[in-house]
């Protein structure tokens, strides 16, 4: 039973599941084994990972597996993701590994890898499987060396975003979910002289204030509550490792990816927006997910929208190939190409503040302003209700008339909206979205989206509401 429970925590890019049932620390060393193995002699892997209570062990795994290879490594020790993309950047090595499940619960663990400065394609993942069970590993005598990339990292923030007038913002309250950034995202902010009111600041990796998934507004009620109780303030939220984002305006409100995307597009588009290092394409990569607006939105300001699967392996992969300045995620991930197309949950709150910073209106006003977009939050249907398979052909049959896409499950594009259907990447779920021309068409595909699903129906109608009441 363990085996099998094992063998489903590897995904299509990374591996993410239940400890120990799903992830321990026996698959971990086979895994610092099997990737010695494959780079061969010499080999330089950085590690790194989160603040969960099981990632020190499952980091001290991997680095055994590595060591025993006679893999030279390095240990970045127990930082934010986005960190530890810094640090690969600044230090040569033929490998990347972070130990974190990002938003899961505090039960799961997982890993991250960049191979050679990329995301593993399918046939690295699918190799390293086979390695690290089969177990034939190189034998070789390994060294250590730990790394401090944190001081570095600040420096450079402190730096980039120190052109930031802080007086156009009465107070900033930050809500890190006692994850990565709790000590050093209020470190950062106030040497940027932000007046900053701290929320679950306190790093403890069973997340006990609140989940760690920052892209639910319910998973924001005390940061919601708390802005919308001050004058002009304005929230900011980060998930379990730092690499998501989400932002509560003035109101309490949090505002929508989609938001925060259009938002982001136009502070890269402005003359000024990213300073004088921005890359020169004006690509940006686009979550499937995202509602319409926002790719009408980029091509409006002159950018090249360019339509991408979910998931920080594609997303990444497509900044890197296309040289994009900019990467949209519909669960609050932003890829940056003045980061190597990485994405980083602090650096993308900067760049909404440096938004904020030169427009004449508050976040509240601002979101008001944009484009309407009538459509569903990203709706999560359990597997045990309904297969992929099953909901997919319903809604097939449901809407013959749809143009049908399949760059990520299945996108039924209808001439008054559009149904987005897939299976997540990182947990047992179905993700849908919906989406309509108007208000009206909007109901009406939604209905009847629900009609063809009768066994999600109710959790369906539960989300809904959940997102009425905020």
């Amino acid at each position: 039973m363990l085996a099998l429970k094992a063998e489903s925590c590897w995904k299509e890019a990374d591996l993410r599941g239940a400890y120990p049932a799903e992830i321990s620390t026996e698959l971990f060393e086979r895994i610092g084994g099997a990737l010695g193995t494959r780079l061969g002699p010499q080999a330089r892997v950085m590690i790194a990972g989160d603040f969960r209570l099981s990632t020190p062990s499952l980091k001290d795994a991997l680095a055994r597996g590595l060591l025993a290879t006679g893999a030279q490594v390095l240990d970045a020790g127990q930082i934010p993701t986005p960190v530890a993309y810094f640090a690969a950047n600044r230090h040569e090595q033929d490998a990347l590994l972070i130990v974190t499940a990002s938003h899961n619960p505090p039960g799961d663990n997982g890993l991250k890898l960049l191979l050679g400065g990329r995301p593993p394609s399918a046939a690295d993942m699918s190799a390293l499987r086979e390695l690290s069970g089969r177990g034939e590993f190189r034998i070789g005598l390994g060294s250590l060396m730990p790394i401090r990339p944190l001081p570095a990292y600040e420096r450079f923030m402190i730096e980039r975003w120190r052109h930031i007038d802080p007086e156009f913002l009465p107070e900033l309250v930050v809500d890190a979910g006692n994850g990565a950034w709790s000590e050093i995202a209020p470190r950062v902010l106030s040497a940027l002289n932000f007046k900053v009111r701290c929320l679950s600041c306190q790093i403890d990796g069973s997340f006990p204030d609140r989940p760690s998934d920052c892209s639910r507004p319910a998973n924001l009620r005390r940061l919601r509550e708390l802005v919308g109780s001050l004058d002009h303030a304005v929230g900011i939220a980060w998930d379990g490792d730092g690499d998501r984002v989400a932002a509560v305006d003035g109101e309490g409100n949090a505002v929508s990816a989609d938001a925060l995307s259009i938002l982001m597009a136009r502070e890269l588009f402005l003359p000024r927006g990213f300073g004088e290092a921005r890359p020169a394409s004006d690509a940006v990569v686009i979550d499937g997910k995202l509602a319409s607006v926002v790719q009408r939105e980029v091509e409006r300001l002159g950018g090249e929208a360019l339509l991408e699967r979910t998931g920080h392996a594609f997303m990444r992969t497509r900044m890197i190939a296309t040289g994009a300045r900019l990467g949209l995620d519909a669960c609050g991930h932003f890829f940056f190409g003045e980061l190597h197309g990485a994405d980083d949950g602090l650096f993308a709150a900067m760049t909404l503040l440096d938004c904020l910073q030169r427009s004449p209106l508050p976040l509240k006003e601002l979101v008001k302003a944009l484009p309407p977009s009538y459509g569903s939050p990203e709706l999560r249907i359990p597997l045990e209700l309904i297969s992929f398979a099953k909901a997919a052909a319903a809604l097939l049959d449901g809407f013959p008339e749809a143009k049908v896409g399949r760059m990520d499950g299945i996108r039924l594009a209808l001439p008054n909206g559009i149904v987005l259907l897939r299976e997540s990447g990182t947990e047992a779920k179905l993700s849908l979205r919906i989406e309509g021309v108007t208000a009206d068409s909007y109901a009406q595909i939604l209905e009847r989206s629900m009609s063809l699903l009768p066994d999600a129906e109710a959790t369906i109608q539960a989300q809904l509401q959940e997102h009425r009441e905020g």
